[in-house]
């Protein structure tokens, strides 16, 4: 039994409920008709019904195509968190340490960093030192590998995963590097190199970059804290 049109009181957009609980099937003269799965009535769909399936289908793709946009924002500005709170907490923690050795006495004027950490090596307790030691080892928290891996995934991240410009975060690496050597008053320990090496090649293996200036001076910003933040254990553990 055919039911032609379906019009009749339904609506287009049942017509495009209907068509879901159907299968496709090939009547005797080869014709390609739509057969009910639950009554194998056949139905032959309006052009307004069959264009309200095609409207609702393209809904859903969009849909689920911003619902994962969402999530990879939402796991980037995630990541960018973390790396931040890291850098932060290490941060404070060489402040507090500045503090405790100098014994709260404010720093001479013309002090570097350099000078400055040179000092704390120089007054450190033994078990600060070897703590430093292990925090730049190959393995270690502030070593070559973990922190030129923070130092990609942030560029990374702050980029929003946009796979065009590399380049252009290299050189944001390398301006870090710049402005991490002026504040600190002198050439950074070799380590700071390697690890600004380590970065660029990670960046040139992945060939996918930032988007922004913006976002550029983000990454030459975080470079600077990074490699400052790891020369200050290399001084403490008496490598530079």
């Amino acid at each position: 039994m055919a039911v032609n049109g379906i019009g009749g009181g339904l609506s287009a957009y049942t017509q495009y409920q209907n068509m879901a609980a159907t299968t496709k099937r090939t009547d005797t003269t080869g014709k390609a008709a739509e057969t009910a799965a639950d009554t194998g009535v056949t139905v032959e769909f309006s052009d307004e019904a069959k264009e309200a399936a095609a409207a609702a289908k393209a809904a859903e793709t969009e849909t689920t195509e911003e619902n994962k946009v969402d999530e990879k924002q939402a796991a980037r500005e995630a990541l960018i968190k973390t790396l931040n709170e890291q850098l932060d907490a290490h941060t404070q923690q060489m402040q507090n340490l500045v503090s405790q050795l100098l014994g709260g006495k404010p720093q001479e004027n013309g002090w570097s960093l350099a000078e400055t950490y040179r000092k704390l090596a120089e007054a450190a307790d033994p078990e600060t030192i070897e703590q430093a030691k292990k925090d730049i080892a190959e393995d270690g928290e502030w070593g070559v590998e973990k922190t030129s891996e923070r130092m990609f995934q942030m560029a990374k991240a702050l980029s929003g995963d946009d796979p065009t410009k590399a380049d252009e975060m290299i050189a944001a690496v390398k301006k870090g590097l710049k402005q991490a050597t002026e504040a600190w008053g002198e050439d950074l320990p070799d380590i700071s190199q390697k690890t600004v090496d380590a970065t660029i090649k990670k960046l040139e293996q992945w060939r996918d970059g930032l988007s922004s200036d913006q976002s550029a001076d983000k990454v030459a910003e975080k470079t600077q804290s990074y490699l400052t933040n790891q020369a200050q254990s290399a001084y403490l553990a008496g490598v530079a």
